[in-house]
């Protein structure tokens, strides 16, 4: 039932900030029809993969939270407190699992799929290399089970981190000053824009998911672009 809910939020969000980017547009050139279908039956696929795999996970992570397997006892800690917890505990996973992906090799063949997008906007967002989200989960769940991360945590976590990677993508028409604002509590759409430059400096920063806090902390994060973006690779 989580997945499905999930689902349905995740496509209900895709579809808002879809409309949004095309009546409030950053930058006009990169609407273009045939690009987003293109991006959508990629994203399509992913979905059924990551339906299938989510169910799973979250049968498997149940399994495991009732032996109490994990190193963090999160079921033991008062829900609010647990699931804030939680959160960033996922969070600063994602940020080092893409940041890894950017280093190695291996990964790097499947993720540049994603960067190879020189129109970037909402469908950008769902345009992963299937591989590349295999890896994903394979990845997740040995972290997920090591830390005891609980499904509910999981859960909580995907509330957020889906409609802010729909915003970061999107092309969303959004002033400097509301971004720097933005940005002060989650990742925002001009500080992802730069990750998707096609200069090798600006592509290696940035590489938070929902806070952004990870990347000062690890000296990955640029400020702004001396140049205009340009996107792709």
């Amino acid at each position: 039932m989580n997945t499905i809910i999930q689902s349905l939020a995740v496509g209900f969000v895709f579809i808002l900030a879809y409309i949004a980017e095309h009546l409030f547009p950053q930058r006009q050139e990169l609407l273009k029809d045939d690009h987003d279908l293109k991006n959508i039956k990629v994203g399509l696929v992913n979905l059924v993969f990551s339906f299938v795999s989510g169910y799973y996970l979250q049968k498997l992570m149940g399994y495991t939270s009732i032996r109490g397997i994990g190193l963090i006892p999160f079921a033991k800690i008062p829900t609010l407190l647990s699931i804030v917890l939680q959160i960033l505990c996922i969070d600063l996973f994602v940020y080092w699992w893409h940041r890894i992906n950017h280093k190695i090799p291996l990964f790097w063949k499947f993720h540049k799929f994603h960067h190879e997008d020189e129109r970037m906007n909402s469908t950008t967002a769902v345009r992963f290399h299937t591989v590349e989200l295999f890896f994903s989960v394979i990845a997740k769940a040995v972290f997920l089970i090591l830390m005891g991360i609980t499904v509910t945590g999981l859960v909580a976590y995907g509330i957020l981190f889906f409609p802010v990677v729909l915003l970061v993508h999107s092309n969303i028409r959004i002033s400097q000053k509301a971004d720097f604002l933005l940005r002060k509590m989650i990742i925002s759409p001009l500080m992802h824009r730069i990750h998707h430059s096609n200069v090798v400096v600006e592509t290696n920063s940035n590489y938070g998911s929902v806070f952004p806090f990870w990347d000062r902390m690890f000296k990955s994060y640029k400020k702004v672009t001396s140049t205009p973006i340009k996107f792709g690779l």
